[in-house]
């Protein structure tokens, strides 16, 4: 039996993150990967999807070609050759990710682990059970897409993000379940590609976790693309016609109502199942949320940490890459660090894209007694008129005095653009500095610029400091 310093479960971003960090540190390391190592981003999540997201931008870009001067014939959407240029995207990402791993000379076992007890392995491979064990572990062990409870459903037949990259042919009509940003992604991207659309959410609005104006202004660009949008929708059932036609009886705003299509795409959250695993017999407890964690990411044994969508707190690629830093870092150095949650990006890559770091306004008023908020349009700006992207807004939350506790951008590359915001949550910048701060013009950038002119501007316009001025003169 094979004994190391520390066992990484699951070969995700947050699995390869800790194991490749902890080789670095010299520990003994082994990852232990059930299916393919790369987890969901690479293979069903972020890297398809936004693939898949692309290819319908640029459809769309093809069929407004007119409004920059340019000339096409009516295009055509290629299903066939969106799979093969997600496949190539994948393979190439793949091999990326085999060069840092045969770089790091890291050992990987493949094959499903459960733990005999606290510090033991016992891993289903191919070739037989292997028995491994670690002083520490690291869990990045993922959740399961969460599938309602609907009469009819499961018999009728449904996919989600695991297999909808796999359709045979791109559907004439889908109804999506859940108008989180994975609902709303793929409602847009193949409603651009030609599919008929409906999305049935059963919440007052889209992407609940955002600010109400990003919410609405979601909404609007769903609706623009074809997609129909029904909130407050309450599936009752699901039945299927002729093996061909599926029809869902749901209520919206208390009247009932049915809609048809081919393909029914779920998109209702994840949920935590780790009975295989048999962590509640070592005393590692969960809920359907996720593994119990504190803020450093120890779970409830001592010498076990976890990372990524199982604690159930910030399910993106890049918040599985911060707290695998994290966890590995307390599970190996004396030196702690705690997970600071306040500044976690988030983005749902519609187009135009929503990302928010921080607090929006509804919650901000909940926990300051007063704050303040400015807002530019994206339809100021000379790059967004040049590009022809006008659409959306920058909305900064502040407090009193100034500091920035939130931002929320819709518009072009709003996930490029959030990110000195979060810089600027995360230090206790004040919207200030960003008038202080020269751009570079014509950019979209200049979006934060303005944001900080509408600061200075108040500040001047304010009668004391006229005053003081005045004084000074």
């Amino acid at each position: 039996m094979q004994t190391y310093d520390l066992a990484v479960i699951g070969g995700g971003t947050g699995g390869l993150v800790s194991a490749v960090a902890a080789k670095s540190l010299g520990a003994k390391v082994v990852l232990i990967e059930r299916e393919r190592v790369g987890g969901e981003c690479l293979w069903t999540g972020c890297v398809p999807s936004k693939t898949l997201i692309k290819s319908a931008k640029v459809f769309d870009m093809v069929n407004r070609a007119a409004e920059f001067g340019v000339h096409v014939e009516k295009p055509r959407a290629l299903w066939n050759a969106i799979r093969l240029r997600i496949k190539d995207v994948q393979d190439e990402i793949k091999k990326l990710e085999k060069e840092e791993i045969a770089k790091a000379g890291l050992e990987i076992i493949n094959g499903d682990a459960t733990f005999s007890d606290a510090n033991t392995l016992s891993i289903q491979t191919k070739n037989g059970v292997q028995t491994v064990s670690s002083k520490k572990f690291i869990l990045s062990i993922g959740l399961q897409n969460r599938v309602p409870d609907i009469d009819g459903l499961r018999e009728s037949g449904f996919i989600t993000n695991r297999d909808v990259f796999d359709l045979p042919s791109l559907p004439r009509t889908m109804i999506i379940l859940g108008g989180g940003s994975q609902g709303c992604e793929f409602a847009q991207a193949f409603a651009r590609l030609g599919t008929k659309v409906t999305l049935l959410h059963k919440g007052e609005r889209l992407l609940p976790r955002e600010d109400v104006e990003v919410s609405q202004m979601a909404q609007r660009v769903l609706e623009q693309s074809g997609v129909t949008v029904l909130l407050n929708a309450k599936v009752q059932k699901v039945t299927r016609e002729d093996g061909e036609k599926a029809i869902v009886t749901f209520t919206h705003n208390g009247e009932n109502k049915t809609a048809e299509a081919t393909r029914i795409l779920v998109a209702t959250g994840k949920v935590a199942d780790y009975t295989h695993l048999k962590l509640s017999e070592i005393g590692v407890q969960w809920s359907e949320k996720g593994l119990i964690v504190d803020g450093h990411l120890r779970t409830t044994l001592d010498h076990i940490w976890a990372c990524g969508d199982c604690t159930g707190r910030n399910l993106w690629t890049h918040a599985a890459e911060h707290e695998a830093k994290i966890a590995t870092q307390n599970a190996l150095l004396p030196l702690k660090k705690k997970l600071d949650n306040r500044v976690t990006p988030r983005a749902t890559f519609l187009d135009p894209e929503c990302a928010s770091v921080g607090l929006c306004e509804e919650n901000a008023n909940i926990e300051y007694s007063k704050v303040k908020v400015f807002k530019s349009e994206f339809k100021t700006l000379d790059r967004a008129i040049i590009e022809g992207e006008t659409q959306g807004f920058c909305k900064v939350v502040c407090t009193q005095s100034g500091v920035i506790i939130g931002a929320h951008i819709v518009g072009a590359s709003a996930a490029e653009l959030i990110h000195p915001f979060v810089q600027a949550v995360r230090d206790g910048m004040t919207i200030l500095e960003f008038a202080d701060t020269m751009h570079v013009y014509p950019t979209l950038s200049e979006i934060a610029h303005r944001i900080g002119n509408d600061s200075y501007r108040e500040l001047l316009d304010n009668n004391s400091v006229k005053w003081a001025l005045k004084k000074l003169m």
